[in-house]
């Protein structure tokens, strides 16, 4: 299997304590690049949309956030081509078994992954990654 190399990943979460904690995780995986955070989706829209921005190849998405939420951040990036150049983790303590399949209607949607995050469960992102 081959280990694919990423560049750049966004935390999209307002819980500033869950993102400082994994950023310290994802530091140690080494395997996720330059992390930058956004307390929205909105805030996160507007740097996807600007020509001028990299591509992350991995989203850390929330979807409990205020402005707009994760549904509402999914819902305007399925109206984009960047839907096809994207791969969106949900991070959620939910384990509402609608919104597992509800996150399985949008086709940028990688997985569903329940927090708390350890490395077991970043090591699946990677394992998902090199599958596709």
């Amino acid at each position: 299997m081959t280990t694919v190399e990423i560049k750049k990943t966004y935390i999209i979460d307002d819980d500033s304590i869950f993102v400082f904690v994994l950023k310290k995780l994802l530091e140690k995986h080494h395997n996720f690049g330059k992390v930058a955070d956004f307390k929205d989706g909105h805030q996160a829209l507007e740097l996807l949309f600007s020509k001028d921005s990299e591509l992350p190849c991995v989203i850390l998405l929330d979807l409990n956030m205020p402005l707009l939420d994760g549904w509402q951040f999914l819902d305007q990036l399925e109206k984009t081509e960047l839907k096809n150049q994207l791969n969106v983790f949900i991070m959620s303590s939910s384990i509402d078994a609608n919104d597992i399949e509800k996150s399985k209607e949008y086709s940028v949607v990688k997985d569903f992954i329940s927090k708390p995050i350890n490395h077991d469960k970043l090591d699946r992102i990677i394992e998902s990654l090199s599958l596709t």
